[in-house]
């Protein structure tokens, strides 16, 4: 393995001044090289070194399915219980189990959207706030196990049930049964987010190039909140080795893809998505980006972690990957030569969302993704920030792939034109949410804080920030950030 050339390369990323971030090369369940370059804490100078925590956002979720897995095998719980049964103040319609909410096949809304609709703010988001606000919830936004649809909150849902289940918080389980087992005592599910930790690194977000304090906020952890170094996480490649320490059943279980309820297998298993060669997980929150990212062949693994968010710890890793192993970088997608496109309005069906390419000088837009240009496979690839991303227009079906590499594209369908009419005024009440909707002026506010201007949308429907809104006999249905068609009656 070329460890200089990864050496050389994580170093060139990020000044010693800068927000930094820390790589970890792994084989046999020790870490043959770690590296870290930039800063823990911009305000005082303190570098980050291999012992330096970070938040690892969902690349936690592995931790806390393992954790379900270890109760499983107790016989305190089985996978396939619906979790009405361990958290019976839930007002669900239909059954959704352990694990749908872990395989994200449950169709469960995702509760950083809920949290924005109903203004319960990020900092006082404890675990018993977070339950109160789901509690209501009474519609899945498809029939559960028949679709996926990524969602944080079967992952806080786990969380409630470990701690139900074992007598303890996620937190202490964890520490008891996975961390202080595998010799992992720096790892630890930051459940207060107010609490001072030693060596955390704070996190920033880059805005135009300067940094900018984006710390943790929330305290429900489970979808994320584990909190680790690149030194401490030696032990977990091991059990994703071999299942040492913990078991090779309880590996085999955790790396189980999902399967629909028409046969289809999903590349997620329990927090862990399988790609071609590889099997992983990444992490966003705020102020802080992470990849895990395990190779079977040749068993080498590689963790980035970082407090800042320019750095794309995933595309990073699989070229410090290549690096390893002395692969060449794939090839860019030869340029081609394509028309503009001739439909720009689009609509997927799935999750409501809509689109609306821009054509420009170098090829076309798309909104708060990037430029495409054309390709001489027939496909429209992103450039810059969009890199690796890619759409395909064949007649009345776009497909956008964007994102993690694991995840597949999003289909689109024509749509017509956004029309010139605003938005009509009303007033709607969602029973689930107990918040108000109101659209008045061109603008909508929901709940405490919410307040977005509205635009006229493809298909009949109008924006509001990340949110579609559409009005269905009578009632205001919202999409986006997680949400599929949330009704708030008129």
């Amino acid at each position: 393995m070329d460890l200089e050339r990864v050496e050389r390369e994580v170093l060139s990323l990020v000044s010693p001044h800068t927000p930094g971030l820390a790589a970890g090369v792994y084989a046999d369940g020790a870490a043959v090289l770690t590296v870290a370059q930039g800063a823990a804490c911009v305000e005082f100078g303190v570098p980050v070194d291999e012992r330096t925590r970070f938040d690892i956002a969902s690349m936690s979720k592995q931790f806390t399915a393992a954790c379900v897995l270890l109760l499983e095998q107790d016989g305190k719980l089985g996978l396939d219980d619906d979790v009405r049964v361990h958290v019976p103040e839930l007002s669900l319609e239909a059954p959704v189990t352990l694990r749908q909410c872990l395989q994200h096949t449950g169709g469960l809304p995702e509760w950083y959207a809920l949290q924005a609709l109903t203004g319960v703010p990020l900092a006082e988001m404890t675990e018993q706030r977070l339950l109160e606000m789901l509690a209501g919830i009474r519609w899945t936004a498809f029939p559960p196990g028949t679709d996926f649809a990524y969602s944080n909150t079967g992952y806080v849902l786990a969380a409630v049930v470990v701690g139900r289940v074992a007598g303890s918080s996620l937190a202490e389980f964890a520490r008891e049964r996975l961390f202080e087992p595998l010799g992992m005592a720096d790892s630890v599910f930051r459940d207060d987010a107010s609490a001072p930790l030693e060596r955390l690194a704070y996190g920033y977000a880059n805005a135009q190039g300067e940094p900018r304090r984006a710390d943790t906020q929330e305290s429900a952890v489970g979808d994320g909140g584990l909190v680790t170094s690149v030194a401490e996480l030696a032990p977990w490649f091991g059990f994703l080795a071999d299942g040492r320490v913990l078991g090779a059943q309880l590996r085999e279980r955790l790396l189980e893809r999902g399967v629909l309820a028409d046969g289809t297998v999903q590349p997620y298993a329990l927090g862990i998505y399988h790609g071609e060669g590889w099997f992983g997980h990444a992490g966003g929150m705020h102020g802080y980006r992470s990849n895990l990212l395990y190779l079977p062949d040749p068993g080498v693994g590689i963790a980035v972690l970082s407090n800042q968010t320019a750095v794309d710890p995933v595309r990073l890793s699989h070229r410090l990957a290549r690096l390893l192993l002395g692969k060449e970088e794939p090839p860019k997608p030869a340029p081609g030569t394509m028309a503009p496109p001739e439909r720009l309005h689009w609509h997927d069906p799935a999750g409501d969302g809509t689109l609306t390419l821009e054509p420009t000088a170098e090829g076309v837009a798309v909104p708060d993704v990037g430029v495409f240009t054309a390709g001489a496979d027939g496909r429209w690839h992103g450039t810059g920030a969009a890199e690796g991303s890619w759409l395909e227009i064949d007649g009345d079906r776009l497909l956008l792939r964007t994102g993690p590499l694991s995840r597949p594209p999003v289909a689109f369908d024509a749509a017509e034109p956004p029309s010139d009419v605003p938005m009509p005024d009303g007033v709607f009440r969602s029973r689930e949410l107990g918040v108000d909707a109101t659209v008045s002026d061109g603008e909508v506010r929901i709940g405490r804080e919410l307040k977005l201007p509205t635009a006229p949308a493809p298909g009949g429907a109008w924006t509001a920030g990340p949110f579609t809104l559409r009005l269905h006999e009578g009632d205001l249905l919202v999409s986006g950030g997680g949400l599929r068609r949330m009704r708030f009656e008129g």
